[in-house]
């Protein structure tokens, strides 16, 4: 058995299915194969084994086994009160794989659940969404003609995903435009995790979109690559990146910051276990890192880490305040379990669960915030070179 642990909070329906949580994988110490079943836990699996029988027995319609277990494990991960388990088959979670190694399809969104339902936090260049007109802020009322007002983002994204080529009708409410729908036709999407660039003021400026595998190592190569075409500093976008991979959130932290703590993760019953910059660090190249609502978990995570370090400034919006990690099984079957197993904590110690990451400045909309990210820079570089 597998193990990789998790931290995202927003769900990619550009990505062939969801990602939800800051989970972490191929960690020596993330987990291994779980003990065997115990007595008790055998005797529980025993009812299930004895239904499973009776069915096949006497069902007036011949039940398909696989999906009786397939049930079986779902109601289980239900019945934990946990908002991130779900169980995946092995399809499923052959496509979650995917998604977390950075392979898109689809239309284009990015959502979160929120009190009045599922919002678009972030419509992506180039994508079926983007063409369309589809505005962040919007909300997602129905799929295909069917009403979804009243069901959870998981839902929603199984049924706007599909295969490229297909279509899919989107009803939305929210917008400018006020309640309309959209046809939009599903396809592979090419698109850059990482976005660079170097701004007219001589500011580096860095997108990360999520937090996938190698995207650590990436980052590292385009700041590095826009500090040699002369940066004086970078701006780390992280404007609804929705997290992704914990290792991934340590490596990029790790380029800014030298040494230090970077988050501390508390499991059940265990010991919190704390996780340090990796060193080598371009600490002093003077940083802002930009972020909203749709920053979440990862990302919340790096921008803890910077805060509590004084590493850099926070300018933007409140983030999605998402503080706990998820671990993902891969099981014998081929698919796959994702369930709340700890918490995280900023360097400070405290939880971002339920409050996100407070901006030293508060700036409302896209435009504003990158030009406050770039005059806070550039005030940072003047600091740093004696002015």
């Amino acid at each position: 058995m597998l193990t990789r642990i998790a931290a995202t909070a927003c769900a990619l329906v550009f990505l062939a299915g969801v990602t939800q949580a800051a989970y972490s994988r191929g960690l020596a110490d993330a987990g291994g194969a779980p003990s065997a079943v115990s007595a008790d836990n055998g005797r529980r699996l025993g009812v299930v084994a004895e239904v499973l029988d009776q069915l096949d027995a006497d069902a007036v319609k011949a039940p398909d086994d696989s999906k009786l277990v397939d049930g079986a494990v779902d109601g289980m991960l239900r019945a934990l009160d946990d908002p991130y388990a779900q169980y995946f088959d092995l399809d499923e979670f052959s496509e979650f794989n995917d998604a977390l190694d950075g392979e898109f399809s689809g239309v284009g969104l990015v959502l979160e659940e929120g009190p009045n339902g599922v919002r678009i936090v972030s419509v992506l260049d180039g994508t079926p969404a983007a063409e369309a007109g589809i505005t962040e802020g919007e909300r997602i009322i129905s799929v295909d003609g069917s009403d979804v007002r009243d069901k959870a983002i998981n839902v929603i994204v199984e049924r706007v995903k599909g295969e490229a080529g297909t279509d899919v009708t989107l009803g939305l409410a929210g917008g400018q435009q006020g309640r309309h729908e959209v046809t939009l036709t599903r396809r592979q999407i090419d698109v850059p995790n990482i976005e660079g660039r170097l701004l007219e003021d001589g500011s580096g400026y860095v997108r990360l979109l999520q937090f996938t595998g190698g995207v650590g190592e990436a980052v590292r190569g385009e700041v590095e690559r826009l500090v040699t075409e002369g940066a004086s500093g970078i701006v780390l976008d992280l404007r609804g990146n929705p997290g992704g991979l914990l290792p991934e959130a340590i490596e990029v932290a790790s380029i800014f910051i030298e040494d230090g703590q970077i988050v501390s993760v508390q499991e059940r019953e265990a010991e919190r276990r704390t996780y340090a910059a990796r060193g080598d660090a371009l600490s002093d190249l003077p940083l802002v890192v930009l972020v909203d609502k749709g920053s979440a978990s990862a990302s919340e995570i790096v921008a803890g880490a910077v805060q509590d370090s004084g590493r850099g400034d926070i300018v933007g919006t409140s983030t999605f305040g998402k503080g706990t990690v998820q671990t993902i099984q891969t099981l014998d079957s081929g698919g796959g379990v994702k369930f709340t197993t700890a918490e995280y904590f900023t360097p400070s110690g405290d939880s971002i669960e339920g409050v996100g990451v407070q901006p030293d400045q508060v700036v409302r909309g896209e435009d504003a915030q990158l030009a406050a990210a770039q005059r806070t820079l550039q005030a940072a570089v003047a600091r740093a070179n004696g002015g």
